[in-house]
């Protein structure tokens, strides 16, 4: 159980073993803070299983302003090349971009659209089970102007997984 005095080590060490995320350090000290809100402001202890549903409502697969429903990539020249088919506050846009990987193409057709200047700070990604039909967990960190944010995306796509926690990232800092 967690509460206001449960450090980001603990919360780490419970998500980690209950339910194979394995979130980067700075992501798991803010993600520490939120927890510790949450408890304190309850005056009570979270249970695994609640601070779980805190993580997967807060940073995982958010698509509240944007969301991203398609991108196709090719790749010519050490290029990508990507097609990206997003909603951005419920209008439908698909946009071409290029970059030197999938999440940087996906990255240039989202700035292109939101108009917001951020830059990927880190990623991160591992597998959530063992076996070729393993789903994969992806961390991005996005820095602009107001500070840091943090996302999570989860998909059995690595690509996709990694595009989700990037489009996580942009509407929590939205």
């Amino acid at each position: 159980r967690i509460n206001s005095q449960s450090g980001k080590g603990g919360i780490g060490y419970l998500l980690e073993t209950k339910y194979s995320l394995i979130l980067p350090p700075k992501m798991r000290e803010v993600f520490g803070y939120h927890v510790k809100s949450i408890s304190d402001h309850a005056h009570k202890e979270l249970s695994s299983a609640e601070v779980y549903e805190i993580f997967m409502d807060n940073y995982v697969n958010l698509k509240n302003k944007l969301h991203v429903s398609e991108a196709h990539f090719r790749k010519e020249n050490g290029v990508t090349k990507a097609e990206v088919v997003m909603t951005w506050k419920g209008k439908e846009y698909t946009v071409s971009s290029i970059g030197n990987g999938s999440l940087d193409a996906v990255s240039g057709a989202i700035t292109s659209v939101i108009g917001k200047c951020y830059m990927i700070d880190s990623y991160s990604e591992h597998a959530l089970e063992d076996g070729s039909t393993s789903r994969a967990v992806s961390y991005v960190s996005i820095k602009n102007g107001d500070g840091t944010s943090w996302g999570a995306g989860i998909d059995s796509d690595i690509v996709f997984s990694s595009v989700k926690a990037l489009v996580s990232a942009i509407n929590r800092m939205l």
